[in-house]
């Protein structure tokens, strides 16, 4: 499955891509979900890093694609940006936000599936699941929506984009069902999805809407980990 953002203020441009990714399921079978914003403020206000690609329009009001790009980048580097757009002077700048491409609107559905091809061959995210067992049942979680795994008075609280999952358990036991390129302490008491990290500041890392510290023994390993799984998405 992938995850697409579609930052986009004009209505039928948005019904465009719909129907493209309507017969992207349908011709190719490559299944995508998709999120629709309409300015790009409100785009970077609600923004997580859970999209495999992002196709952004450019002449947008209240805060336009090349402005929201740009903070966009200050929040994750390297995923992959299309701008939408029928003012191809802004191409130039475009690489300054490190965009993948651009299509020039109306976007034909040719541009699109081949656009989405090449997203679908780069993309990193992996549909691994875990089974959390739990008193109210059983819970699949997959792996790249947890945000961070926490301890606290001998019970594990799973964090994902969806709820927060506990239940009775060790930290170093879920630490070993974790990939370990992934999945880092930030302390004795938190494992942190690196996938999943916003900033990191003085002794801080933000991670989804949460501030967890990082203890002074771990943080030379913590910051390799994150530089080190960084790379990896370049």
């Amino acid at each position: 499955m992938l995850e697409i953002a579609i930052v986009e203020d004009r209505e039928d441009c948005v019904e465009n891509l719909q129907k493209h990714i309507t017969r992207l399921k349908e011709e190719k079978g490559i299944e995508c979900h998709y999120n629709v914003f309409k300015n790009g403020l409100f785009f970077i206000e609600q923004y997580k890093p859970i999209y495999d690609v992002i196709f952004m329009d450019i002449d947008m009001p209240i805060m336009n694609g090349m402005e929201a790009a740009g903070n966009l980048r200050k929040v994750d580097p390297y995923v992959p940006l299309v701008f939408i757009t029928d003012l191809k002077q802004y191409a130039l700048k475009g690489y300054e936000v490190e965009a993948m491409d651009f299509l020039v609107k109306p976007v034909s559905y040719a541009s699109f599936s081949t656009m989405m091809e090449r997203v679908q061959r780069r993309s990193t995210k992996k549909e691994e699941q875990l089974t959390l067992s739990t008193p109210q049942g059983t819970f699949n979680v997959n792996i790249n929506d947890i945000y961070y795994v926490e301890t606290h008075d001998h019970y594990i609280y799973y964090h994902t984009v969806s709820k927060t999952i506990s239940f009775f358990g060790t930290l170093s036991d879920e630490e070993k069902r974790l990939p370990q390129d992934r999945f880092i302490r930030c302390n004795s008491g938190y494992i942190v999805n690196l996938a999943h990290v916003k900033k990191v500041q003085d002794s801080d890392v933000y991670v989804g809407e949460d501030r967890l510290p990082i203890s002074r023994n771990k943080k030379a390993t913590f910051m390799q980990s994150l530089l080190n799984f960084m790379s990896t998405r370049r």
